[in-house]
């Protein structure tokens, strides 16, 4: 067989079954096995194949994954969701723009805790929903922001796509955590600004409506109490990795056993709570181990292919024109990240755009963090804008209600964090360059 015939076989397989529903990562190492197969034969099996998947799934950095799950999980069980949105609410002072911006930095604070944008968004429109309409927002942008907020999690670290970005580049994962920090930052701020400008409020609402009964003494000192061992506890983690304390590895270890103690101590969480975090952590590990390991055997039959270095060779008249060429990586992140599952974006077009990025001579550091960036604003535009989807089941609102706003957050962070990041770089590298 041909190798252009066996290029077009493989793209067939990966697209046909890829729209029949199949797991990305089932897709990945079908079409990989059958690419190799077919370009070396049946010998390959016992040769590359077998050695490809145990050295991926023995990779150091993957380990990383389930401490930071583990954390997240515990967390999660322990309610502190609802004790941040209930110190963020007694704080807003019940008026309508700061009752927003507090919703932003909740989700903000649920992205440094949790690895699910749309948990944290179906969780956010639950019980920030009713808050938002109750100070006068329309029941759609009130999801829409529940949405925005919970879709942090991608771009506040720790972020999964991050760490496996890290894995595939050899980047260092506590290097990109610390380079997310200004462009989360920035992010937050612009979806802020959103809020004044595109908020929709009801006709006649009156803002600062007081709430008829105020909340229980006792309960909110449990919750600030909560609030305060979560801002101890990223600081502790995230602080360690950019003194050069600890590494990524521990900081992980530290925050998932400090969560364990902290929310048993809180009597948050049971014997149940802790058994099921831990389930859960092992599936989502899984998963994402099936991603990678699909998605390097995918790389393998790259570049027996050759396919990177033509691919190279095609855009050679633009590798001297680095902006060009980094703007045309992110729209196809952007719309890769509209279509796919943000890990499988990352696994699937890394490994293919890696030699170009090397021969132009881009900022690996620099290119990761905006294109996880690209990849998050995924979560909120259509067809599969994970977080809209969940905020909008949560609520039983029509989703496609609900994607209007959330659309409009994603374009406007898009564009102003993106330019931001390209225009002025140290945005995203001073602070890891000061990494002890």
């Amino acid at each position: 067989m041909s190798q252009s015939l066996i290029l077009w076989a493989v793209g067939a397989w990966f697209t046909v079954f890829l729209l029949l529903g199949q797991n990305v990562s089932t897709v990945l190492l079908g079409a990989g096995v059958v690419g190799v197969s077919l370009w070396i034969g049946p010998r390959v099996f016992d040769g590359i194949i077998g050695p490809d998947i145990f050295y991926t799934a023995s990779i150091y950095s993957l380990s990383i994954i389930p401490l930071y799950l583990v954390m997240a999980q515990l967390l999660l069980r322990g309610g502190v969701i609802v004790d941040l949105f209930r110190v963020a609410h007694r704080l807003s002072g019940y008026k309508r723009f700061p009752l927003g911006v507090a919703t932003i930095l909740t989700g903000g604070l649920l992205g440094a805790v949790c690895g699910s944008g749309s948990a944290s968004a179906a969780a956010l429109a639950t019980l920030a929903g009713p808050e938002l309409e109750r100070v006068g927002y329309s029941r759609r942008f009130a999801i829409g922001l529940a949405a925005v907020s919970g879709s942090l999690s991608a771009v506040i670290p720790p972020s999964l796509i991050v760490i496996i970005y890290g894995s595939i580049t050899m980047v260092p994962i506590g290097h990109l955590f610390i380079g997310l920090i200004g462009p989360g930052l920035v992010c937050m701020a612009v979806y802020i600004v959103c809020i004044r400008f595109l908020a929709e409020v009801k006709p006649g609402a009156v803002d600062g409506v007081q709430i008829e009964e105020q909340p229980d003494p006792a309960l909110f000192r449990r919750s600030v109490h909560a609030f305060v061992f979560v801002v101890v506890l990223m600081t502790v983690v995230f602080g360690g990795i950019y003194g050069g304390i600890i590494t990524v590895a521990e900081a992980g270890a530290i925050g998932a056993f400090t969560a364990l103690i902290g929310m048993v101590a809180m009597r948050r969480v049971t014997l149940k709570d802790i058994a099921l975090s831990m389930g859960d952590s092992v599936k989502v590990t899984a998963m994402l181990m099936m991603l990678v390991i699909g998605a390097q055997i995918m790389a393998r039959f790259l570049a027996f292919s050759r396919l990177p270095r033509e691919l190279v060779a095609l855009l050679d008249p633009i590798l001297d024109q680095p902006m060009l060429l980094i703007a045309m990586m992110m729209g196809l992140f952007f719309l890769a990240g509209m279509i796919l599952e943000s890990a499988a974006v990352i696994v699937l077009l890394v490994p293919m755009l890696l030699p170009l990025l090397q021969a132009a001579q881009i900022d690996l550091l620099w290119f990761g963090v905006m294109a996880s960036f690209m990849i998050s604003l995924g979560l909120l535009t259509p067809p599969v804008g994970l977080s809209v989807y969940a905020a909008s089941s949560a609520t039983r609102f029509p989703v496609s209600e609900v994607f209007r706003p959330a659309t409009l957050f994603a374009v406007a962070a898009g564009v102003i964090v993106t330019a931001a990041m390209m225009l002025f770089p140290g945005l995203v590298t001073w602070l890891p360059s000061h990494i002890q």
